[in-house]
Order: structure tokens, then C-alpha cells, then sequence
């Protein structure tokens, strides 16, 4: 039993069957105590999906460095087109200007060439703006609806719960193991 026990785990959660008729042929000459700790080594297939799922999660996680990269580089590249947007979307210093000229127009009336002229230059400052402002905010759409879709793909949990899940079912195994050590050592001593 011990040896059987002392195979690999992905042999045992296909087939523990062999393990499980042992059990079944001794289990009333062992005591209570050993007995519940051996019983779930016999069960171990029931936690074959448990295990395949958890490795299937770890393995995607680790093939998915490039998604997590892509991501990155799309966060800072949305940043930077937003703080674009953001210095587009604000006309207000444009429109102080155009207000002072159009002052200084009604005061002063031997500028009126030069000063129509900056007036004109800022309003297609602005219109300028807003047209570039538009496209930018059409291109900030487009990237956060793909960021969106990009983070969907990422699995959710960590690692780490996952290896607990796999070490929890080797745990049932080792102590199977150690129960058949300490039962023997009670039993047989040399």
C-alpha cells in the first residue's frame, strides 16, 4: 500500500483502485485512527477534475505573460492619449485670449488689421483643437473597449490557491503514507 501510495499523484487520481481493494481487504484489522486516515486515499480519482482544473488554471496563467504585457503597454498608451485628450478638451485659456482681443479691437481701433488677424488664428486654434480632440477621444473608445476584451481573457485567481489545492490532495496522500509507517512501526517492530 505504502509503495503504491509513493507514486505519482497524476497515476493515483487516474486509478486508485488497486489502493482502495487493499484498503477494503484490511480495513477491519486496522485501528479507527488509521482507518480514517487511509480511507481517503483510496477516493483520490474523485479529485482528479479538482487537480486537472487547478493545473489547466496554472498553465494558462503562465502562457498568458504576453496578454499581461500587451495590457501594460495598452494602460500607458490610453494614459498618455487621455492626457492629450484632456489638454485638447481645454479651451478655456484660448477663449480668455480671444476675449482680450476682441477688447482691445473695440479700443483699439488703428489695430484692428493685426489684431483680426490673431483673433482669426485663435479660433482655428480652437476648431483645430476640437477636431483633434474628437479624433482622439474616437481612438480612446476603440482602445478601452480592446482593453476590455483583452482583460476578460485573463483567469482569475492565483497561483497559489491553485497549488494549495494540488498540495492539499498530496497532503491526504503523505499522511495515507505516514498513518501506513507509524501502523507498521506499531505492529512490526524490528
Amino acid at each position: 500500500m505504502k509503495e503504491l501510495l509513493s507514486g505519482p499523484i497524476d497515476a493515483l487520481i487516474q486509478d486508485s483502485s488497486t489502493v482502495k481493494q487493499i484498503l477494503d481487504e484490511v480495513n477491519s484489522q486496522l485501528p479507527v485512527s488509521l482507518q480514517v486516515k487511509l480511507l481517503p486515499a483510496g477516493y483520490l480519482p474523485s479529485f482528479r477534475a479538482k487537480v486537472a482544473e487547478a493545473r489547466r488554471r496554472i498553465e494558462t496563467r503562465r502562457s498568458q505573460s504576453l496578454l499581461r504585457t500587451i495590457i501594460a503597454e495598452m494602460c500607458q498608451s490610453v494614459n498618455k492619449k487621455k492626457a492629450a485628450l484632456d489638454a485638447k478638451v481645454d479651451t478655456s485659456a484660448s477663449a480668455q485670449r480671444l476675449h482680450l482681443l476682441e477688447r482691445e479691437l473695440e479700443d483699439l481701433e488703428a489695430k484692428i488689421r493685426a489684431t483680426k488677424q490673431r483673433i482669426q488664428e485663435e479660433k482655428d486654434l480652437i476648431a483645430g483643437s476640437k477636431q483633434e480632440a474628437a479624433v482622439l477621444t474616437a481612438e480612446l473608445k476603440a482602445d478601452l473597449a480592446e482593453l476590455s476584451s483583452l482583460s476578460k481573457q485573463v483567469v482569475p485567481g492565483l497561483d497559489e490557491e491553485d497549488e494549495a489545492v494540488i498540495a492539499e490532495v498530496d497532503r491526504i496522500r503523505l499522511d495515507a503514507i505516514a498513518a501506513i509507517n507509524d501502523f507498521l512501526l506499531k505492529t512490526c517492530p524490528r
